[in-house]
């Protein structure tokens, strides 16, 4: 299709002027938003069931979409666009677009947040070479089911009702304007499959398959859903018109559409299961690796028998359509309907990496300790965004901007607060290594430095919420977010009942083991001192591979031995310490920490220096809880235990990788289903599991033309093999392969 570039900065152009001409922040999103939908969604593709996909432009509003958050600006593209067309338009329209870029530079979300903590801290953003922030609203799940159940009426119907209780408002009223973006965009929908029908070449399928899409958006946009179908199709329009990602309890939210049609005999399995690629395949079409999570299973659902025929149903959809995404995560719980869990490890040593598993038996708990809430209330509210991290479905925010890497605040310590990968000052008043006479020094000074970047990325979370609050009212997220239009204020501004965020910890048990290899081997043993361990690091062990011996001989988590691990626990636990802290300092309900870890544990490694575990410089740090590399060597059973004894309330989200050999599933399925399963009922929080080759990753790094559909997982998400940058696949064939159990 030709590119018109002169078209997308016209609407560029246009929503300036709608955003300037509008002083309500309500009000104007809702009228930015009547602007950007119809212009930026894209027409019926010639396979959809489920319709509908964005483009968005230069300019516009959205939680996240490129990285950016609220009013985003991409300066880049405009000018990209502008050269293109410089020489056939006049000196005026150059100075419209020159007069649009200097007022989003500084009037876009994120340059206004960069801008208030500069004025508290004097510096542009939170950041360090160990720390660092962004700006987004990540990782939303909103209450679909009361989307579903009431239907674009049934939420006018509410909107009214509690304008009237509390008075009017510009808020009520966008909220009414914003659903009449939605009902609009089915009506284009609608009318769009309409005039599709007429065309003469359609085969009797593709007629009746447009036929019902029409049928479905005339319905949807005036009425509430009353077929599985309707149902799946109006979350999928709301999603899109929203840039929401992730999509919760989709079992809970749909499986009484499913049951009631199947009794009616409306739909059945296959038919179900050929809706529900559709789904998929607009997930995937969005390409957000990092989040397109699908929740089954768990406990807190109203008819869990339902429930599980249309969680089923998802599994072998992710069987047939083998994607990065949707993220399908079923949460286990004792005596959950066991062909759940059959299905789950069937997919698993077919080659799949989903479903991912987590357990409600050990979550639930922490959720109610962490947050403070009943059990009821964690069963039926809790689930896990993005790459993991959990949030409270349709009554929260846990929005992950924040992050540190623990191997290199160490390493900041031992060179008396100089980044030794890049020599440059990090924290001031460290003192000199050869000043901590015992392990307690060493680690209550590690502990204090990492005090100041905790305080300024819970600041930093606080902004991140708070200019987002008084630029918009985020209307999409607060209709379907509970206690926001009864209170009559956005998610951000008041109306959210649990806003909290998360910040990721990268090199967690790289940090730890060469923690506890640094107690063993100087410390205790006094194999040699700190001071030497330190020229040692600095030589990358050249010289030294007797004393790097030592280090890696030293006790390691991941093996069951308890040296290793209760430091490994020590660490954590002291990080979420200063993060809670960091949290008190803010109007933050809570701040936590995740151990999920991305690409991150092989990205940040290739520029952290030599660790004293005995990695050397450039290597992988550790991923997610999962024990560093090559760490683990006394079998599943002895790492299952070793990761089991982190207090899960001081997190809100990690991930333990485990790669079966591709065969050993198959072979020992009832015996690996059991030894999991006593995992998830004796505090362990989750697996990522995959069952691939080590000989299959080592051949596609050689013929990636064969492997083109090879899916791994990497940690807080999955990717195409041959996809990942090199630095990433050595990570991934270094990982320990399970070869028995």
């Amino acid at each position: 299709m030709f590119y018109n570039a002169k078209q997308d900065l016209d609407y560029a152009l246009a929503f300036t002027r709608t955003y300037q001409s509008e002083p309500d922040k309500a009000l104007r999103e809702a009228k930015c938003l009547a602007l950007q939908v119809p212009y930026v969604l894209e027409p019926i593709g010639d396979e959809d069931l489920i319709v509908g996909y964005m483009k968005h432009g230069f300019v516009g509003f959205s939680p996240q979409y490129g990285g950016s958050y609220t009013y985003y600006y991409w300066d880049d593209r405009v000018v990209e666009a502008l050269d293109s067309i410089r020489d056939t338009v006049d000196e005026s329209y150059i100075e419209q677009i020159e007069q649009m870029r200097a007022f989003w530079k500084k009037e876009n979300t994120e340059a206004k947040v960069r801008a208030r903590f500069y004025e508290k801290y004097h510096k542009q953003i939170a950041v360090g070479r160990y720390y660092y922030a962004v700006c987004r609203v990540a990782g939303m799940n909103v209450d679909l089911k009361l989307l579903v159940t009431e239907g674009l009426p049934g939420l006018r119907r509410r909107i009214a009702s509690l304008s009237a209780e509390n008075g009017d408002s510009t808020f009520y009223d966008a909220l009414e304007m914003s659903l009449d973006v939605i009902a609009d965009a089915c009506t284009m929908y609608r009318d769009s499959a309409e005039q599709m029908l007429c065309d003469p070449t359609l085969c009797e399928r593709r007629l009746h398959e447009l036929t019902q899409i029409r049928n479905n958006f005339a319905w949807i946009k005036d009425n509430a859903p009353r077929t599985f179908k309707e149902a799946l199709q109006l979350i999928w329009i709301y999603a899109v018109c929203s840039d929401l990602m992730n999509f919760g309890r989709l079992d809970e939210t749909l499986g009484s559409f499913y049951a009631n049609d199947v009794r009616e005999n409306r739909i059945d399995e296959e038919e179900a299961i050929r809706w529900l690629s559709s789904f998929y395949k607009a997930i995937i079409r969005v390409s957000k690796v990092h989040d397109s999570r699908i929740i089954i299973g768990g406990k807190g659902r109203t008819n869990p028998e339902e429930a599980d025929k249309l969680a089923l149903l998802f599994i072998e959809t992710s069987k047939r359509v083998i994607d990065v995404v949707p993220q399908l995560t079923l949460r286990y719980y004792i005596g959950m309907n066991e062909e759940l869990m059959d299905k789950t490890l069937e997919n698993i040593a077919a080659g799949a990496v989903y479903p991912i598993v987590y357990s409600d038996e050990t979550v639930v708990p922490s959720v109610m300790k962490s947050y403070g809430i009943s059990e009821e209330e964690a069963a039926k509210h809790w689930v896990p965004l993005g790459c993991g991290e959990y949030i409270m479905e349709g009554c929260g925010a846990a929005t992950p901007n924040t992050g540190v890497t623990l191997a290199q605040a160490l390493d900041v310590v031992l060179h008396r607060g100089y980044d030794s990968f890049t020599n440059t000052l990090q924290a001031e008043n460290m003192k000199d290594v050869s000043e901590y006479e015992t392990f307690e020094d060493l680690f209550s000074a590690y502990s204090e430095m990492m005090r100041v970047p905790c305080e300024e990325m819970a600041y930093h979370e606080q902004l991140n919420y708070q200019v987002a609050g008084e630029e918009s009212e985020y209307l999409y997220l607060s209709l379907l977010t509970h206690d926001c239009m009864e209170k009559g204020k956005g998610i951000f501004s008041g109306g959210c009942r649990y806003l909290c965020a998360t910040s990721e910890i990268f090199g967690l048990i790289t940090c730890a083991d060469s923690l506890t290899a640094i107690k063993h081997c100087v410390y205790d043993q006094k194999l040699f001192t700190l001071t030497e361990l330190v020229r040692m690091l600095d030589a990358n062990f050249v010289g030294y591979e007797k004393e790097r011996q030592a280090l890696l001989n030293a006790p390691k988590y991941g093996n069951d031995d308890d040296e290793a691990d209760e430091i490994a626990v020590r660490v954590l636990n002291n990080i979420s310490d200063l993060h809670t802290e960091g949290g008190k300092q803010t109007n933050l309900y809570r701040y936590h920490i995740v151990s999920v870890n991305n690409s991150g544990s092989a990205e940040r490694g290739k520029v952290t220096s030599a660790t004293p575990c005995g990695r050397k410089a450039g290597e992988p740090l550790s991923n997610g809880n999962s024990p560093s590399i090559g760490g683990d060597k006394n079998g599943l059973t002895a790492t299952l235990n070793s990761m089991r004894k982190f207090d899960a309330s001081k997190h809100v989200g990690v991930v333990h990788n485990i790669r079966f050999n591709k065969d050993l599933l198959k072979n020992q399925f009832d015996k690996i289903k059991m030894l999991l399963e006593i995992f998830y009922e004796n505090n362990g929080v989750q697996t990522n599991l995959s069952s691939i080759g080590k000989d299959d990753l080592e051949q596609a790094m050689i013929h990636p033309e064969k492997y083109q559909n090879l899916i791994v997982r990497i940690g807080g998400f999955s990717a195409r093999f041959v996809e990942l940058s090199p630095i990433v696949q050595h990570e991934l064939l270094l990982r320990t392969t399970v070869e028995e159990c």
